[in-house]
Formats: structure tokens, C-alpha cells, sequence
């Protein structure tokens, strides 16, 4: 396609795009910006972009202090290469807001043409800052499983989530969440038998109701947000890695499609928005300030409840790209509303 054609040419002009997606981990799906609104609305596919966090970098600088940040509060973007740098009075631009920062003093001192910081050398476009005075703490990984699917896939998942434990950290810390017409939380610290709490699928829960549901301790009096780290109960919803496997096991073992009857002519019931709502909600209140991932797993587009991007009835076609830009996709605007809130509350918890 056109993108292949935009690859050859940059390469035979010397730009190694595997390269670059290399040492970065991102991949755009268009090579080159739109010039104009005309151009971006003639994109087949929209301008987008996918990123690896976490991803496993040959020699990447690690820098053991804290970033220097753009004083502009409603931008606070990190120095990079990108940025315009005057040596002389010792002053970088952002390249996002363009605002003007000055160098700390023991940058200011040492900065020359020919000595810049690792943060600012060309080939430094991705490091990583392990932060002085700040325990990251065991990482964790919140598998949000999709149930309602024909009986041979969620099987298939089923192996490829037990194998998947053999690859995570050994202090990692695991949960579990599945979901189809209803969101089941597991109680994996439960070993005298299988128990889950079970969420109706069809409206949002608040998350102070999805704490309280889940036995666990409301928040102090004075409305604090919740401490650093781990809360308690939080070892009864998320096991280490070498606890897990049996009792995964067990709980997948047992596990079957979503019970719900499909109509003839009608799509699954999937409530991925509400079960994406209880899997934040939980991790705000065991895991605040903390590395944890939501790991979701889906077979379908969600249908009902918050979120939700296509109608139960298979008579209903599911939007295209060119329905969303035409205002022609009814379910859109509330769904992107539900879900940038989440994202908001994750950015907040992080």
C-alpha cells in the first residue's frame, strides 16, 4: 500500500524505519504528518500511533535522578533531543508549548555545544529514569477476560494465560477479572474454595460502591487520597507469581462462556466498559501510585452498559471510520466520554 511505497523511498533516502521502531518501541501507522485537513480527511486509516511501554531496550540510558520538567503547569513535558537549547544563556525550548526554561544550576555550569546531558545527545530518543528515594514495589498485572466467546477460544486463552505466568517477574503480583453479560472480580487469596463478587453489566458503579462491595475498608474521615502502595485486602485480589499458578488453574479450569442466551440474530453481551470501571476501581484503591497493568483480553465489541460501541442486533452494522467523522455513529460520543474518564482517573492514581 501507500505506506509500503512512503517505506521504500525513506529507505533508499538512508531512514531505517525497523530501526527506529527498534530502539523506540513505537510504530505510527502513517510515516509522515498530513499537510493539510484535505489530506488528513483522504486517510484511509487515522493518523495513530502504538507504543511498548516497558519495552526491553539494548543499551538504553539509565539516568538515577529526577527529570528536568517544562515549568509551564499545563504542560510539564521532560527535556529530550527535541528541544531548542541556547548554550549561551542557558535556556531550552519546549517543543510542545514552546515555553522558555532555564537550565538548573549544576546543568547551566557544565552544558557546552560539544557536552550536552544524556537527555538532550540525538540518539538518546527513549531512557529511563530510575527516581532517587522511591521504592517502585513488586509490579502487577490485572488479567480482565472476556467470556463470552465461542467455547474453543476462551480455551485457547485459557493456556496462553497460565504459560504467560512463566514470563512475568517473580515479585510480580497477579489478579483476575471476567466478564460477559456480568464482570466477576476473583477472590484469588480464597483457597478453600473458587469465589468471585459479581457487578451487573448494565450501568457504572461508582468507585467508592465497588470498594464497599468488595469488603474492603472505606476511606479515612478526612477524604484523603489513598496512601502509596499496597491497602489492606489487597492480598486477598492479587497473589505473587509463585502462589499463582495452582490457583489459576483451578479458577480457569472451571471457567466457561458466559451463560447469558444469545438471541438468534443478536451479538453477545459484553460489558467491557463496566468491567474496565471495577478493574481501575479496584486498582485506585489496593495498588495507588503503584506499576500495575490492565491486561484485557476481548472477543468482541462491548454492547451493553457504559461504553458500549455497537447495538445488540446484528441488523445494526457496526460504525466505520467515516460514520465517526460524519457524526454517524450514535453509540460514539458517550462511549469516548466513559472511557477518557477512566483514563483520567488512571493518569490521576499513577
Amino acid at each position: 500500500g501507500r505506506q509500503q511505497q512512503q517505506q521504500q523511498q525513506y529507505q533508499q533516502q538512508g531512514y531505517d524505519f525497523q530501526a527506529e521502531e527498534d530502539r523506540n518501541g513505537v510504530r505510527f501507522s502513517w510515516n509522515e504528518w498530513p499537510s493539510s485537513k484535505i489530506d488528513a480527511e483522504r486517510a484511509v486509516v487515522p493518523l495513530g500511533a502504538l507504543y511498548t511501554p516497558l519495552k526491553r531496550l539494548e543499551n538504553m540510558p539509565i539516568l538515577e535522578y529526577e527529570p528536568i520538567r517544562c515549568k509551564n503547569p499545563n504542560c510539564q513535558a521532560i527535556l529530550n533531543p527535541w528541544c531548542q537549547v541556547d548554550v549561551r544563556s542557558k535556556l531550552w525550548s519546549c517543543p510542545f508549548c514552546l515555553t522558555r526554561n532555564q537550565f538548573p544550576p549544576h546543568y547551566a555550569d557544565n552544558i557546552t555545544e560539544h557536552n550536552l546531558p544524556a537527555e538532550l545527545i540525538p540518539q538518546h530518543t527513549t531512557i529511563e529514569y530510575q527516581l532517587p528515594h522511591r521504592e517502585a514495589g513488586p509490579p502487577v498485572f490485572l488479567f480482565v477476560v472476556d467470556v463470552a466467546v465461542p467455547e474453543k477460544e476462551l480455551e485457547s486463552l485459557k493456556d496462553t494465560l497460565l504459560q504467560s505466568l512463566g514470563f512475568l517477574p517473580d515479585e510480580a503480583l497477579v489478579g483476575l477479572i471476567t466478564f460477559g453479560s456480568m464482570v466477576n472480580v476473583h477472590e484469588l487469596g480464597f483457597s478453600e474454595a473458587s469465589r468471585s463478587y459479581v457487578f451487573r453489566g448494565n450501568k457504572d458503579i461508582p468507585s467508592d460502591r465497588i470498594h464497599a462491595l468488595l469488603g474492603l475498608p472505606p476511606a479515612n474521615r478526612q477524604g484523603n487520597q489513598p496512601q502509596q502502595g499496597a491497602a489492606p485486602g489487597a492480598e486477598r485480589f492479587l497473589l505473587p507469581v509463585s502462589e499463582c499458578p495452582l490457583v489459576l488453574d483451578s479458577i480457569l479450569g472451571d471457567l466457561t462462556r458466559d451463560p447469558w442466551p444469545v438471541s438468534q440474530g443478536e451479538r453477545p453481551k459484553r460489558c467491557t466498559g463496566v468491567a474496565l470501571s471495577v478493574a481501575v476501581g479496584m486498582l485506585e484503591k489496593l495498588w495507588n501510585r503503584r506499576g500495575a497493568r490492565i491486561m484485557m483480553f476481548i472477543g468482541g465489541p462491548p454492547t451493553v452498559g457504559p461504553g458500549a460501541v455497537a447495538k445488540l442486533g446484528r441488523d445494526t452494522a457496526l460504525r466505520s471510520h467515516t460514520d465517526l467523522q460524519k457524526g454517524r455513529a450514535d453509540l460514539y460520543e458517550k462511549a469516548l466520554q466513559h472511557y477518557n474518564a477512566l483514563a483520567q482517573r488512571c493518569v490521576t492514581s499513577c
